[in-house]
């Protein structure tokens, strides 16, 4: 009964709406992850995401959690992430993904973050595609690789860029490490936010240098342009 006391008098907001949350809602209230425009729960070449992507031999599916509504509450969530350092909602949320697509992802050897460069993430302090893998990583318990795939070119946001601009401020952005430690492995490949695919593909393409790979992509929210 003091627990819940205590909870009254300083209750957790929901990050969709603000509103309290009642027990056993963590970070989204019942009501708005109900109205959370959902993706597709699958991952091969034949979904939404992968027609957006460029096809390619070590190239197995992609997929995302949630469809990006522009002011609604996905962009809410992601805004947690990305510029409130709300890391804590970014574990959660990528447990949402490792619980949801669980089923897809039991070949996988290791989970890569689309990577930060250095200096933007020592602006930030955190890569929120690794948060995300974090959490996914507790659900699927697989490692997560944040050596080996890393950003060499301190690109301009993407934001308001056109897709032609996109692929041209990624080109190159992106470089392997040792292509041996990916070789014969299954990739899972994670980004925040699938938008044009631009990201993704430069680096699928670097992982792709490592004979026998296979790349699975996820993304917590795909947007549409």
């Amino acid at each position: 009964m003091f627990k819940n006391l205590i909870h009254l008098g300083f209750p957790n907001n929901c990050v969709g709406c603000s509103n309290a949350l009642v027990q056993n809602e963590k970070f989204i209230c019942s009501s708005c992850f109900f109205f959370l425009p959902k993706g597709e729960l699958k991952i091969d070449k034949t979904s939404e995401s992968s027609q957006i992507l460029v096809d390619s031999p070590y190239f197995f599916g992609a997929s995302h959690l949630f469809n990006f509504d522009k002011n609604g509450k996905t962009q809410h969530l992601l805004h947690e992430l990305k510029y409130k350092s709300n890391t804590k909602l970014g574990v959660y949320l990528g447990e949402l993904i490792g619980s949801d697509f669980q089923p897809f992802l039991k070949e996988i050897d290791y989970i890569v973050p689309v990577p930060l460069h250095p200096k933007k993430l020592y602006q930030r302090g955190y890569n929120q595609s690794e948060i995300l893998a974090n959490g996914i990583s507790n659900i699927i318990l697989k490692p997560v690789n944040t050596d080996n795939l890393t950003r060499i070119k301190n690109t301009e946001t993407q934001t308001k860029k056109s897709k032609k601009a996109r692929i041209e401020n990624v080109k190159s952005a992106f470089s392997i490490m040792d292509t041996t430690i990916f070789e014969n492995k299954n990739i899972l490949l994670i980004d925040d936010v699938m938008t044009t695919g631009s990201t993704l593909v430069e680096c699928m393409r670097e992982i792709g240098k490592s004979k026998g790979v296979q790349i699975k992509v996820l993304a917590l929210a795909r947007a549409i342009v």
